[in-house]
């Protein structure tokens, strides 16, 4: 089946230790109507590279490559200027993923906790859309991952809370948690003050 070919390529990338980078150039670029589209958007053909584009498929808040899926331009998502995942985004559709389900955000990852980002009145901007997000010149981040949002707003606004020993009196501090929480009931099982009875 031709469209494993794709994948298994990737992943024979991937499995030679090539960068993300290396990988992510060797998708080829995006088609001429996809960069048409793009510079029709208004974008300043400055801020398109580095850009991918791919068929892929789809799933589960990832993304596999698959030449009978459909096109996606890929960008890189990056943490303090290194790629440490790929990300598809489809413009007709509006879905976003990773293609190694890792990444947080479109974006610099390290732009959320830098505290030049905050300089001098600063904030960090989050894009509902990569097109935003180019639109602006890649400044800030577009959300890939919305169920690891709480995690990283708790590292960003109480990083020196995890270190608080619970002394028993008062509420408990909230902790930053490593692991994913997917539901309300892990979160209540993980912040939720314990009553005695």
């Amino acid at each position: 089946m031709e469209s494993t070919k794709f994948t298994e390529h990737a992943h024979a990338l991937d499995s030679e230790n090539q960068s993300l980078s290396s990988i992510h150039r060797s998708w080829g670029f995006p088609t001429d109507d996809e960069l048409l589209w793009l510079l029709d958007q208004g974008l300043d053909e400055n801020v398109l590279w580095p850009i991918s584009g791919a068929a892929i498929h789809f799933d589960a808040g990832t993304f596999e490559l698959d030449d009978s899926g459909d096109r996606a331009l890929i960008f890189r998502a990056e943490d303090r200027a290194e790629a440490i995942d790929l990300i598809a985004y489809q413009p007709h559709t509006g879905n976003v993923a990773s293609w190694r389900g890792q990444a947080f955000c479109l974006g610099d990852l390290d732009d959320i906790f830098n505290p030049a980002t905050y300089f001098a009145g600063g904030a960090l901007r989050i894009h509902a859309t990569p097109l935003e997000w180019l639109l602006a010149g890649r400044e800030g981040i577009v959300i890939v991952r919305p169920d690891l949002a709480i995690a990283y707003h708790l590292k960003k606004t109480l990083p020196d809370l995890a270190s608080v020993e619970h002394t028993g009196d008062g509420p408990r501090p909230f902790a930053v948690i490593p692991e994913v929480i997917d539901t309300a009931a892990e979160w209540e099982a993980k912040f939720k003050p314990k009553t005695e009875h």
